[in-house]
């Protein structure tokens, strides 16, 4: 199976495969089904040690092991929200997503959902360091995504219908990143005819909708 997320790895050569393995393991300080390999040479054992190969392979830290290092990181952040907190963790290709459920998630998603997003930051920050693969991070919080990309929908359709009655362009308010791509892709999929644009610097970047003649401001 292709590695798409690369944790640490090292080349070892023992004697055989499964002492290889062992010290991978000891090198890693790791468990056993968190390592993954490569098998670069198979052992040959040879007549009287005669034309004997070690065993080479490449070790390295797997995904279960980047599961569980998310796993145990979100534990030490929501515990000081409710200990009832439980997490879902999904790896797709360079996409890891997080599902959180429980009691109390109202403080976790913050208004507007700020908490949510400074908690998504700060997770990609904490797996982008552990991997040499930039990892995109999607954390969603009781259904709160869901929600909100109803609500934005809803901002940007009426924020259209502005824009069709007279108005050159229409600047939404500073959104995350996760709400301005909702908005993106909202408007390139139902009014191709009309451009979108995001300006300014965080934490006050924002979309700007406009006429695909008109320039934005800015632009």
């Amino acid at each position: 199976m292709k590695r798409v997320i690369k944790i640490q790895s090292k080349q070892i050569t023992s004697k055989n495969l499964e002492t290889a393995l062992k010290e991978a393991k000891e090198i890693f300080k790791v468990k056993e089904e968190e390592i993954s390999y490569t098998l670069i040479q198979k052992e040959v054992k040879g007549f009287l040690r005669i034309g004997s190969k070690p065993a080479i392979i490449e070790a390295y830290l797997n995904e279960t092991y980047l599961l569980n290092q998310i796993s145990e990181f979100l534990k030490e952040i929501t515990k000081s929200f409710d200990e009832g907190i439980t997490s879902s963790i999904k790896i797709y290709g360079k996409t890891i997503i997080i599902f959180l459920n429980g009691e109390g998630l109202g403080n976790l998603i913050g208004k507007h959902g700020r908490t949510l997003g400074a908690l998504q930051h700060l997770i990609m920050i904490y797996v982008n360091r552990m991997t040499s693969t930039k990892v995109d991070i999607k954390l969603d919080i009781g259904d709160y995504r869901k929600k909100r990309r109803k609500k934005i929908e809803e901002i940007t359709e009426n924020s259209i219908k502005k824009l069709l009655s007279g108005e050159e362009e229409i600047e939404l308010a500073p959104m995350f990143s996760f709400e301005r791509k909702m908005v993106h892709e909202y408007v390139k999929r139902h009014y191709p005819n009309l451009i979108t644009k995001s300006v300014g610097f965080e934490p006050y970047r924002k979309v700007v909708i406009c006429r695909e003649e008109y320039t934005p401001k800015g632009a």
